[in-house]
């Protein structure tokens, strides 16, 4: 039986605004959640935001305007800009005092920009040295191949060998050995 630890916390009285207090009770109700449960868990991706997304400049551009700019994009400029993706996530962990693996890149990194961004949405399985990610990137195909480079850049930085990739309908797929166990 495992004994689970529990979390000191603290009392604290906030005085909010009737229509906002509605709008959390609301949010509350629809994701089965306790008003303080909803609370806490927007103050924790609002500080793990800006602890990890927003340490580096961004600039935040509506999803569609972002799209229509992508798929603007000619494959060989396509190709130019994935190949910066590397560079950006180690600028990213220098700067946040992170080593720049495998795991802390599907954490610090591939999960940020699947919760607070909204590239894609990320499911990930670890089962002892076999990784599986997948990426549900929507219907737009150039996005979609946008991501799937990016991606593949990112790991084969870290000197992933990449046993298995596929791209079906905006879902992408990479397995793959963690290194330090081939």
């Amino acid at each position: 039986m495992e004994v689970l630890k529990r979390v000191s916390t603290n009392r604290l009285t906030l005085r909010l605004q009737s229509d906002l207090l509605e709008t959390l009770k609301q949010n509350a109700d629809k994701k089965d959640l306790t008003l303080n449960a909803m609370i806490t868990n927007i103050l924790n991706k609002n500080a793990t935001y800006d602890e990890t997304v927003n340490v580096v400049p961004n600039m935040i551009i509506p999803h569609d305007l972002f799209l229509n700019i992508v798929s603007k994009i000619r494959e060989p400029d396509m190709h130019e800009i994935v190949k910066n993706g590397p560079n950006v996530v180690k600028k990213l962990f220098d700067i946040m005092g992170l080593p720049y693996d495998i795991d802390h890149v599907i954490y610090n990194y591939l999960t940020m920009l699947s919760k607070y961004c909204n590239w894609f949405e990320l499911t990930h399985k670890i089962t002892g040295t076999h990784y599986r990610l997948v990426f549900c990137t929507g219907n737009d195909s150039k996005w979609s191949t946008f991501v799937q480079q990016y991606i593949r850049t990112i790991l084969e930085s870290l000197k992933i060998i990449i046993t298995n990739e596929s791209h079906h309908a905006g879902i992408i797929v990479f397995e793959f050995s963690h290194r330090d166990y081939l």
